[in-house]
């Protein structure tokens, strides 16, 4: 929403560059008269032509009523438009007795239908940007018959019917306001001001309504301001209190609360200009936030887009762009956080450091789906589009049937405590681009589990994948899970694997090798079943060697017939004696398990691996890496 309220202090310059044409023409009788000095004026002020195409016209009664017809304002040279504003009409009534004491008092201004055109150039410079503006708006105009104006004041300012366009020159995005009726009205300069707002902000529907303190008292600069707004955006009940302080090049923003829904967020923030880049400061907390209640639909464009997409991973590029424009630092502590899916985190908290273009995130933490996250991030966009990303994650304790149910799964079991890590590093302009350029390890372990079997058949690939290789699934009631192990070395965004994917149940064990691409998103996974010593086979024949393979969002399963000796040899390195009876006080840490079984050689522990290890890089992507993988596991689970 800043570009809406920037928009708004900017539609405010060009009102005010109108009032300074009104107060020149009702200074004479003949306003036919003075068409030519109100344009000599506005050319001089701001090198612009002021076109009146349709007439001027003083219709004079108590309150004289000064209507101009058809009116342009020229744009900057640069411009995309001819005109920065142009308006059917233009109406100001004029108190009439202060002008017998020389003051202008404009009782209502009014733009109807008005269209008003900003941008900026590839500098950064906006087209509302003037040399200077007529001495006029400091009381001090010249008339052009004699004498002087001691000062003009504003009622009543509205803006019926009125569409505003914001054109970014540095990267061509389009900001597009309608409005349907803008209002704001003051007694006097003494008197505290309310406005009033509705319309939409890219197709967003906006109404407003806010009160502030007077005039007077922010053009003395008696800080505190007070500033208070209140409405819906998007359908939601939206609100923003605050008081407004400015100390020298910093603007603070004190005693702030935000809302939006049922979330509301309070703190302070502060913007220090002057300096290269603005700098961003602030503080929030909110005892519980809730993302949909800040989420802003979606353009239709880019929601097609996705829909058209065979990709897990958007193509979309990341505005990371706008991180070089400013700096910041700050926190954020959130009690409770709603995700999308109407699951909670608690206890979030959340560190950010911006400079120059670098963002760095220390702190990120959180507790939810049954444990603890710990983590930190960068994102360097100094050099975008081309980005670099890190990412380092440590999860612990985390329930399985949680995260089964957020990917779209859902499953009965009991136990199964889940630890993740990961160390990535990647760069480009989007989620599939870091992705297919990921290096660094990830590594999930899972402890022990009772997984209850589904009742008849599944089309879910990964149901498929374990009938294929557990042959007890359809006769068991239920698994004994004893560990599984996902270890995936990334380089360049290929993950090899080589026996780094395995699990352990209390009758067979499973190794796997084979490729995870994540720049064409396939998989090919060859996969070896071991039945336990002991454990009499009253079942089908195993499979020797189950194939894995396909695009992430529909890969299939099948027997490879055709496995070669060596293959199902190397597979079968893993001698599956006794697995691991426990995990450990740490899933990550040395079990005390056979070291020849699958959970140790997929560890790279165990006595049969021959996994090199690959050093952990400095991390990887954003929160759109991790919704890339939840995609990918509910795609894999049928979700």
């Amino acid at each position: 929403m800043r570009i809406f309220w920037r928009t708004l202090a900017v539609l405010g310059g060009v009102v005010l560059l109108l009032l300074v044409a009104v107060a020149i023409a009702v200074r004479t009788v003949d306003v036919r008269e003075f068409i030519g000095p109100i344009q000599q004026r506005v050319k001089d002020a701001t090198g612009r032509d002021l076109e009146v195409h349709g007439g001027i016209d003083l219709k004079l009664g108590l309150e004289p009523r000064l209507v101009l017809d058809d009116v342009t304002l020229g744009n900057a040279s640069w411009g995309k438009q001819p005109q920065m504003l142009s308006a059917k009409h233009v109406e100001a009534q004029i108190a009439l007795l202060p002008l017998l004491l020389k003051r202008f008092e404009i009782v209502r201004f009014k733009l109807i239908e008005p269209t008003i055109a900003l941008e900026t150039d590839s500098g950064g410079k906006g087209n509302w940007e003037f040399p200077a503006l007529p001495a006029a708006a400091h009381g001090t105009a010249a008339a052009p018959s004699g004498g002087t104006l001691g000062a003009f004041a504003v009622g009543d300012i509205a803006i019926t019917d009125g569409a505003v366009t914001f054109r970014d020159g540095k990267t061509g995005d389009m900001t597009t306001i309608v409005i349907e009726d803008l209002s704001v009205h003051a007694r006097d300069a003494q008197s505290p001001v309310s406005g009033r707002f509705r319309g939409t902000v890219n197709d967003t529907a906006v109404a407003l309504e806010g009160d502030f303190g007077p005039l007077e008292q922010l053009l003395r600069q008696r800080w505190p301001y007070p500033v208070t707004v209140q409405g819906e955006i998007n359908g939601k009940k939206a609100s923003v209190g605050t008081q407004v302080t400015v100390q020298g090049n910093v603007v603070g923003l004190d005693d702030l609360k935000v809302g939006s829904g049922s979330s509301t967020m309070t703190g302070k923030m502060a913007v220090l200009t002057g300096g290269t880049r603005p700098k961003l400061t602030f503080k929030l907390d909110a005892a519980t936030f809730s993302y949909a209640d800040f989420a802003l639909p979606a353009k239709a464009a880019a929601a097609k887009a996705a829909a058209r997409s065979k990709y897990l991973f958007s193509d979309e590029p990341v505005g990371v762009a706008a991180l070089k424009d400013f700096d910041a630092e700050g926190e954020v502590a959130i009690g409770t956080l709603a995700l999308p899916d109407g699951r909670h985190l608690e206890q979030v908290h959340v560190q950010v450091t911006l400079v120059n273009g670098r963002l760095d995130v220390p702190v990120l933490q959180a507790s939810g789906f049954g444990g603890t996250v710990l983590g930190r991030a960068q994102l360097d966009a100094s050099r975008a589009p081309d980005a670099a990303l890190t990412l380092h994650v440590e999860a612990k304790n985390l329930d399985l049937g949680e995260l089964l149910a957020m990917a779209g799964v859902k499953r009965e079991l009991r136990g199964g405590k889940t630890e993740v890590k990961a160390d990535l590093s990647a760069h480009g302009a989007s989620p599939r681009q870091w992705a297919g350029s990921a290096n660094g390890n990830v590594i999930a372990v899972v402890g022990p589990a009772t997984v209850v079997s589904p009742k008849g058949s599944t089309d879910v690939p990964l149901d498929r994948l374990l009938e294929a290789v557990n042959p007890f699934r359809n006769v068991d009631a239920s698994t004994q899970l004893q560990c599984a192990v996902v270890r995936l070395p990334l380089k360049n965004g290929v993950a090899s694997i080589d026996r780094s994917i395995a699990a352990e149940t209390s009758k067979l064990g499973a190794t796997a090798s084979g490729t995870v691409d994540f720049r064409s998103e396939t998989l090919d996974l060859s996969i070896k079943p071991q039945i336990r010593q002991g454990i009499p086979i009253a079942v089908p024949q195993v499979a020797q060697l189950v194939r894995f393979h396909g695009p992430f969002t529909s890969p299939s399963v099948g027997i490879d017939a055709t496995a070669t000796a060596a293959t199902v040899a190397r597979l079968g390195a893993a001698v599956y004696t006794g697995g691991l009876s426990i995990i450990g006080e740490s899933l990550l840490a040395q079990s005390a398990g056979d070291p020849g079984a699958p959970c140790q050689i997929a560890l790279g522990r165990g006595s049969g691996a021959n996994v090199a290890a690959s050093k952990p890089a400095n991390a990887n992507p954003a929160a759109t890496a991790a919704e890339g993988v939840g995609k990918t596991l509910g795609h894999l689970l049928g979700r």
